[in-house]
């Protein structure tokens, strides 16, 4: 299936929502300790790769799955990424949503292109009425992308960037050096 790319500005104009919640997902202490260990659990049986029972490579595949491709806050049956942590929640009135959807309308003149693979640390949701999710934002700050999920992707301007980054420590997430 070929990535579909919308503009950050008509994302956000086509959402109705009630409020949003802010998650930071893929960091910390814990995180990087099970990361740590099981990336070595996989090596291990990586090099096994032929004498694996069945147990052991359903847990590979689990394994491959988590720290082997780009992870995103909400699977594709709609659970939230393990490693994830709610940080701040928010009705659509409030200063900061209002601040987030100026962000996101930000004109956009110039589209980052860094080459490298994003990894999100940082992510938006947003609620209906009925405490139902329409849709949740993916946010990788090192190389600046954004994807609602592995097919639907958003173009921002480079500026959005910036203001997403402030947005998010004003929130609380402890966001790491840019050059990271």
């Amino acid at each position: 299936m070929k990535p579909e790319y919308i503009s950050s500005i008509d994302y956000i104009n086509s959402l109705t929502f009630e409020y949003i919640e802010t998650y930071s997902l893929q960091r910390g202490e814990r995180f990087e300790k099970q990361r740590e260990q099981e990336i070595k659990i996989l090596q291990k049986l990586r090099r096994r790769n032929k004498s694996l029972n069945f147990e052991e490579l359903k847990q590979v595949k689990g394994l491959e799955e988590l720290y082997g491709t780009t992870q995103y806050l909400l699977d594709d049956k709609g659970n939230f990424h393990i490693f994830s942590e709610k940080i701040a929640a928010f009705s659509a009135t409030d200063n900061e949503v209002i601040n987030l959807v100026r962000i996101l309308q930000t004109k956009i003149r110039e589209i980052p292109a860094w080459m490298c693979a994003p990894i999100y640390r940082d992510a938006i949701v947003f609620y209906d009425k009925n405490k139902k999710i329409i849709s949740a934002l993916n946010v990788c700050l090192s190389c600046e992308y954004i994807a609602i999920n592995r097919h639907r992707n958003i173009n921002a301007d480079e500026e959005t960037y910036k203001q997403l980054r402030q947005f998010f420590i004003d929130c609380g997430h402890k966001i790491e050096d840019k050059n990271l």
